[in-house]
């Protein structure tokens, strides 16, 4: 009978990177020691972070140790199956060696295409189909810019089904297919205002329940993409509140921008650079004002952000590294 048992999970990242993770737990009623965990994967299709091997040291009766990977995919994933190895000594100094049961592994990220369709389809098929939810917080930017941003970058990729606003929390649904596959990916977002910062939440629904996970983190980039181009462009002053924006892609290019006074320009963002801007020099005073302002109080939110999102990835972790 094996002195230990082995439970193993994975997560997709927000950067499509996978984590994976071996629990070794001590079932004997003595301590083992020198345990290592020898991870088996296919170096065609994953790039591994750091050593193959992790060493857990010495395990105590009822004790666990976590051996945590990070593997990169070389390109979408399905199904494939990571193995491991493990290895320790026993009280006795006898060397043990116990294969770990193989886990499937999935990681795609889906490219789309909208796909027509009507609001009650949309309610009864994503009763029946996988789904997975996901939230995030944004400050400095209002719940209707979030949910304008939120409809550019879903163009082309997903057809918008409806969109309603209740007392200030818009609720959007669009629909989408997978190209070739014709797979099927449905997403519902919530935007709620808070007087700090917005919130928005996506919940993800999919016959291919393997692409979840890719569909959104490729959603989430895209639109944190667009909000970083825009709010880039306002800690330098070339935005200001009461200016239009047309959003195109997400940069700015080809602009000559007056700060401050009447008949500022319109801004149009193209491409996330801001190419050949004209300053006015008198305004350079006031504008570097603005800058040091600006940049520490999103120093604040950030710090404050990532004590957050360091918390919720703690729990997400933990959560799924036991299973």
């Amino acid at each position: 009978m094996a002195d230990i048992e082995i439970k193993r999970g994975y997560e997709v990242l927000p950067d499509n990177n996978v984590r994976f993770g071996i629990l070794v737990t001590n079932i004997s009623a003595t301590a083992i020691s020198e345990v290592d965990v020898i991870l088996d994967y296919n170096e065609d299709l994953f790039v591994l972070a750091g050593s193959e091997v992790r060493k857990l040291g010495n395990i105590p009766p009822a004790g666990q140790r976590t051996a945590e990977f990070i593997l990169k995919p070389r390109g979408c994933i399905h199904k494939e199956e990571i193995g491991a190895t493990v290895r320790y000594k026993d009280p006795q100094w006898e060397r043990h060696r116990l294969d770990m049961q193989p886990l499937e592994v999935s990681c795609v990220r889906p490219y789309l295409q909208e796909k027509a369709m009507r609001e009650g389809e949309f309610i009864e098929l994503a009763r029946s189909l996988d789904h997975r939810a996901e939230g995030f917080t944004f400050t400095g930017i209002s719940a209707p810019e979030l949910t304008e941003f939120l409809k550019t970058s879903c163009a082309r990729r997903l057809y918008l089904i409806s969109e309603y606003n209740v007392g200030g929390t818009v609720v959007a649904n669009f629909c989408g297919e997978s190209i070739g596959e014709k797979a099927c990916y449905l997403l519902t977002v919530v935007i709620k205002p808070s007087r700090d910062y917005t919130q928005i939440v996506f919940r993800a629904y999919s016959d291919k329940p393997y692409g979840l996970s890719g569909f959104l983190n490729e959603t989430a980039s895209s639109l944190r993409h667009l909000v970083s181009a825009v709010q880039s462009a306002r800690e330098i002053g070339v935005i200001d509140q009461r200016q239009v924006i047309n959003i195109i892609d997400s940069v700015v290019q080809r602009t000559t921008f007056a700060i401050g006074g009447e008949g500022a320009p319109s801004v149009t963002i193209k491409d996330s650079v801001v190419q050949r801007a004209e300053f006015r020099e008198d305004e350079a005073a006031k504008l570097r004002r603005r800058e040091e302002e600006e940049a520490r109080l999103k120093r604040e939110q950030e710090e404050q952000e990532r004590h957050r999102n360091a918390e919720d990835e703690k729990k997400q972790r933990e959560a799924a590294l036991v299973q």
